[in-house]
């Protein structure tokens, strides 16, 4: 195989849309993974999608068209790895709900894998997510959607970024929604806990509520989280199928 200029555009423009997609991926996008370890699977996965992936349709007549693609095709793989980062990104709102409604957000500690402060309920959720998700081979899905993708968006192709974008954006009730029914039980529990600290503080006023709640709802907290842990696996598998879908529609509707 001889390298010329244009093989040489046509696995920029794959490791760029690569690049993007390890970038916001789940598992991939982890600050405590070496930047040389990413670099080198970009490297490599773009050198072997090289033999697979077609060459662009069209050549490039300057730099500014050269740019937009390459631009493109970031976006492309960033889209493509937001959404099936949408997995974790619930579990960890849902703990966040959790964590901020049994008083447990004070316990938070520095999670070295996003470079954020997070508390118990949230951390733990989301390394379980974590876990789960190598378990149900969620990095070969990312890949494989990476493959998938070439055959609706062939390299330097033209896309539609605001209906893509849109259906992104509109992601964000979903996201809402599976972190609420997923917090649920803690939120019904510790709301009927806050109602009978109201009546009490109503019959008894000598009584410090608030010293009194904030000894019982962690406590509260995490015994029904404890109680609602063997269900965990059926919604994140119902999450990585619905994650799975999200994303063969969003390279859809940027294909359109």
């Amino acid at each position: 195989m001889f390298i010329t200029p244009e093989l040489i555009i046509q696995f920029g423009l794959i490791a760029f849309r690569m690049g993007g997609l390890i970038l916001t991926a789940p598992i991939f996008n982890r600050r405590d993974l070496m930047m040389m370890s990413k670099v080198s699977l970009i490297f490599w996965v773009s050198f072997l999608l090289l033999f697979i992936v077609p060459s662009p349709r069209h050549s490039f007549d300057d730099g500014l068209s050269l740019l937009l693609a390459t631009l493109t095709e970031f976006l492309i793989g960033a889209m493509m790895g937001f959404v099936c980062d949408f997995l974790l990104t619930s579990m960890e709102f849902a703990g966040n709900l959790m964590d901020s409604q049994g008083g447990l957000s004070v316990a938070a500690t520095l999670d070295p894998t996003s470079g954020r402060s997070m508390a118990l309920l949230s951390l733990v959720l989301k390394n379980t997510a974590t876990m789960m998700f190598l378990c149900l081979d969620g990095h070969h899905f990312v890949l494989s959607a990476l493959l998938q993708s070439y055959q609706l968006i062939p390299v330097a192709s033209h896309v539609n970024i605001a209906k893509g974008s849109y259906y992104i954006v509109t992601l964000g009730t979903h996201l809402f929604s599976m972190a609420l029914l997923i917090s649920a039980p803690i939120l019904l529990v510790i709301f009927l806990v806050d109602l009978g600290f109201g009546l009490m503080n109503k019959v008894a006023q000598q009584i410090n509520v608030f010293q009194l709640g904030s000894q019982i709802k962690p406590l509260v907290a995490v015994i029904i989280f404890l109680a609602s842990v063997p269900s965990l696996s059926v919604t994140i598998s119902q999450l990585m199928e619905t994650t799975a879908q999200h994303v063969s529609q969003t390279l859809y509707l940027l294909s359109r």
